[in-house]
C-alpha cells in the first residue's frame, strides 16, 4: 500500500507472501531497537510476489521483495504522485506526474532527480496560489515572514493544536494530510486569523516580531497567504 499504492496491482496472495518473506526481521528489544535477524523464526519454502519467486532463503528473502517494490512501475507513479501533490497541486496534473515517474525509471529511484523534473516543470512554475498551507508551514513561514524571536515555544505548540496539526501526532501511518480540503473550514480559518492578529498585535506571550513592517503584516492577514507561494 505504502509503495505501489492501492491500486497498485497486487492482490492478497502478494501480501500474505511479503508478510512470509519478512518472517525472522525483528529487533534485539525495546531498551535496544537495533535491527536483527533470527533464521530459526524464518519461513525457508519459496514464496510469490507479483509473480516473482522468491526463495534465496533468509534475510535475502525480505532485500528481494524491497529490490522488486522499489523498482515496480507501480511504485514510480505511486511515488511521483505523492510528490507532484506535494509540491504542485491537490489534484496532480497526469503529465507531469508521468515525466516525474520515468525520470525515478531512469535514475533509479533517485528523488533528487525527481525534484528537479518537478520544479523545472511548467506546471510548478504556474502552481502559485494552487496549494494550501498546512497549520505547521503556516506558523513557520509567520515567524519567517516577521523575523519572530520566539522564546517559549509552547505557545506556538498549542496553537499548532489548535489548528488541527499537532506536532509528531499523526495517528496515520501515512501522517498529516496534504490538501487543502483537509485544513479548510470557517472555523480554522478563523484560528489562522487569531494567530496571526496575535503575532502582529504582541500578544502573543514569548514570541516576539522584530520586522513589523505592514506589507509583511498584510500578507499573513490576507487571505492568499492561506496558500503556499
Amino acid at each position: 500500500m505504502h509503495t505501489l499504492g492501492v491500486d497498485g496491482g497486487y492482490s492478497q496472495r502478494d501480501v500474505v507472501e511479503v508478510a512470509r518473506s519478512f518472517t525472522g526481521w525483528t529487533i534485539e528489544g525495546p531498551r535496544r531497537p537495533a535491527f536483527l535477524f533470527e533464521p530459526p523464526l524464518h519461513d525457508t519454502d519459496p514464496k510469490f510476489v507479483l509473480d516473482h519467486r522468491i526463495g534465496d532463503g533468509g534475510m535475502r528473502d525480505g532485500e528481494q521483495v524491497i529490490d522488486l517494490l522499489c523498482r515496480h512501475p507501480s511504485t514510480a507513479r505511486f511515488i511521483s504522485t505523492k510528490l507532484v501533490r506535494r509540491f504542485v497541486s491537490d489534484d496532480p496534473p497526469v503529465e507531469l506526474v508521468g515525466r516525474v515517474a520515468r525520470a525515478f525509471v531512469r535514475s533509479d529511484g533517485d528523488i533528487r532527480e525527481m525534484l528537479h523534473t518537478i520544479f523545472r516543470s511548467e506546471e510548478f512554475m504556474s502552481s502559485e496560489f494552487k496549494k494550501v498551507k498546512t497549520p505547521f508551514e503556516f506558523v513557520v513561514s509567520a515567524m519567517r515572514a516577521t523575523d519572530a524571536r520566539v522564546d517559549n515555544p509552547g505557545v506556538l505548540a498549542r496553537f499548532l493544536v489548535r489548528l488541527g496539526q499537532p506536532l509528531y501526532s499523526a495517528v496515520p501511518p501515512t501522517g498529516y494530510p496534504d490538501t487543502g480540503a483537509d485544513w479548510m473550514s470557517p472555523g480554522t480559518l478563523m484560528m489562522r486569523l487569531n494567530f496571526v492578529t496575535g503575532l502582529a498585535s504582541g500578544r502573543l506571550r514569548g514570541v516576539t516580531i522584530a520586522n513589523r513592517e505592514p506589507e509583511n503584516i498584510v500578507r499573513h492577514l490576507g487571505a492568499p497567504d492561506f496558500q503556499r507561494r
